[in-house]
């Protein structure tokens, strides 16, 4: 009696079909990788156009209160806000403020200004220069900023009107500032649209304390 002998090993199809299994599986894992990375990078980029733009409005919040404080009330503070209409990159506004630190007899004037302009990198930034030094980046990715100066024509404390730093007349009646900043992801090919970033503006109104009666 002849022995019939059981098969061994695969065929040449059968290893075709399981190379085209294991190619559609590699597809489908690394598609989902690049998915997974392309949201990670949306994020990341998105959640630091947040921050930068949280922090530049606080930091300008901040100072722009302090413009006309006088620690010594004797002491004059000559020009507590002043600005500048397209001057900047991008045609970013820039604003100066001025206040005085310091007891009587020892007062210090002290002038903070900020602009847009481009960093080391070529990135636009917030840049902002302390009296004499020279202008420091701040903060990255703020790409413009526009400000509007409320005036009070009336004396009353309250805003009358808003209109650029070129069209104040007189900078002592302006008791408000209205600041928008347009900062952009550093990050490009993010989206089909320009040049691949993603833009927010922040905006923000603040009153000049010093300035309200």
């Amino acid at each position: 009696m002849k022995h019939k002998t059981n098969q061994t090993g695969m065929t040449l199809i059968e290893i075709m079909i399981a190379l085209l299994i294991g190619a559609f599986l590699l597809g489908g894992v690394l598609q989902i990788f690049t998915g997974s990375q392309q949201t990670y990078q949306m994020q990341q980029n998105l959640s630091r156009l947040q921050e930068n733009g949280r922090f530049a409005i606080d930091f300008l919040a901040h100072d722009s209160r302090m413009a006309g404080y006088r620690e010594c009330l004797t002491y004059t503070v000559p020009t507590p806000i002043t600005g500048t209409n397209d001057t900047g990159l991008n045609s970013s506004d820039t604003i100066t403020i001025q206040l005085s630190t310091g007891a009587c007899g020892a007062s210090v004037l002290s002038t903070i200004a900020y602009s847009v302009q481009a960093d080391v990198s070529g990135q636009p930034a917030l840049f902002v220069k302390n009296d004499a030094a020279a202008a420091q980046a701040l903060i990255e990715g703020i790409e413009n900023m526009q400000i509007l100066y409320g005036v009070d024509t009336d004396a009353d404390g309250s805003v009358n009107y808003y209109v650029s730093a070129n069209n104040v007349a007189d900078m002592s009646k302006v008791v408000s500032i209205r600041i928008t900043l347009t900062a952009r992801t550093l990050d490009g090919n993010l989206t089909t649209i320009g040049d691949g970033r993603i833009r927010r503006d922040f905006t923000t109104t603040i009153a000049l304390r010093n300035r309200l009666p």
